[in-house]
C-alpha cells in the first residue's frame, strides 16, 4: 500500500500539490508530471463580503506546469514546481460597458511563481506524520494597464506539517501550514485533506484546500487588478474538488481534476479545471 501511495500521493494540482503528502519518495525513486490548468473565462470575481464583482474585460487563464520530486534519502524528498502562465484579457463584458479607467485588453505569456520545497517523514508506521518547507520565488511579469500579472511580486516562505493513513484501496491526508508572504502582502493559514479510493487501474479521490488570509499588511488593492483578479492581495478561498488518475502503465498515468469554490475573496467566479501526465521512478 506504501508503493500505490508513493505512486498516488504527489498527483495533485498545482494548489495541492507542493510538498503536502506525509509520504517520501523511496531513495532515487522520482516523480514528474506535466500539467495543463485553466480557469476558463470568466467576467466577475467573488467579493470579501459575498457580492459579485464584476469585470470590465473577459479574462482567461492558462497554465502550463512542471512539477517534480526526487527522493535523496528514504526519509526526505526534495521537490519543485515551475508554472508558465498564459493570460488573456479581451473584449468588454455588459456589466460594465461604460468604464472610462485605462484597462487595456492584452496577452502576458510568462513564468510563474516558481516554488522549491523539501519534505521530511518522521513517522511511517500506521500513521504517517511529515513536514515541509516550500519557498515561492518572486515573479515580476505584468501588464499594468490591463491588470494583468503572471505571479506575486514576492518572496512566500511556507513550513507545513501533515499526516495520512492507507488502509489497501483506501487512503487519506491532511494537511496544514502557515505562509509568509513579503512585500507587505497578507500571511495566510493554508488548510487541506484528501481522500480516495482504488477501483481497478483507476483512483477517484475528494479533497478540499482552504487559504484563509490574515489582514496583516497594509498593502492596498490596486484598483486595475482587481479587474482580473491576477494575484491580488488579501485573496482567499475554501475550494473543495474532485480528481480520477488513471494508472495506465506502472510507471506513468493520467490524472484530471476540478475544483469549484463554497467560499471566496478576490479570486475568479469559474472553477479550475487540469490535466496531466506524469511519469514515476523507484
Amino acid at each position: 500500500m506504501r508503493r500505490l501511495l508513493i505512486a498516488f500521493g504527489g498527483v495533485l494540482t498545482a494548489a495541492l500539490a507542493l510538498g503536502q503528502s506525509p509520504w517520501a519518495r523511496p531513495t532515487h525513486g522520482g516523480y514528474v508530471q506535466l500539467g495543463y490548468h485553466t480557469i476558463p473565462t470568466y467576467s466577475s470575481l467573488f467579493g470579501k463580503a459575498g457580492e459579485d464583482l464584476p469585470l470590465v474585460r473577459y479574462v482567461t487563464e492558462q497554465t502550463l506546469q512542471l512539477y517534480a520530486e526526487y527522493g535523496f534519502s528514504r526519509r526526505t524528498t526534495a521537490v519543485v514546481s515551475v508554472p508558465f502562465r498564459m493570460h488573456q484579457r479581451g473584449a468588454r463584458t455588459p456589466e460594465l460597458p461604460l468604464f472610462i479607467q485605462p484597462t487595456d485588453p492584452g496577452d502576458l505569456a510568462a513564468l510563474g511563481n516558481v516554488s522549491l520545497a523539501v519534505r521530511h517523514q518522521f513517522l511511517s508506521g500506521p500513521l504517517a506524520l511529515g513536514a515541509s518547507l516550500r519557498l515561492d520565488l518572486p515573479s515580476s511579469a505584468s501588464l499594468p494597464r490591463a491588470g494583468m500579472r503572471t505571479g506575486f511580486d514576492a518572496f512566500t516562505a511556507q513550513p507545513s506539517i501533515s499526516a495520512g493513513q492507507g488502509f489497501g484501496k483506501v487512503y487519506w491526508l491532511a494537511y496544514s501550514g502557515l505562509a509568509f508572504r513579503t512585500n507587505n502582502y497578507n500571511h495566510y493559514l493554508n488548510l487541506g485533506a484528501e481522500g480516495g479510493v482504488s477501483v481497478g487501474s483507476f483512483w477517484f479521490i475528494v479533497f478540499a484546500d482552504a487559504v484563509l488570509p490574515f489582514e496583516n499588511d497594509a498593502r492596498p488593492l490596486n484598483p486595475t487588478s482587481t479587474l482580473t483578479g491576477l494575484y491580488e492581495n488579501n485573496q482567499g478561498w475554501l475550494s473543495p474538488g474532485l480528481k480520477a488518475i488513471w494508472q495506465v502503465a506502472p510507471q506513468w498515468g493520467i490524472v484530471v481534476s476540478g475544483a469549484g469554490a463554497l467560499w471566496a475573496q478576490y479570486v475568479p467566479k469559474s472553477p479550475g479545471l487540469s490535466a496531466a501526465v506524469f511519469f514515476r521512478w523507484e
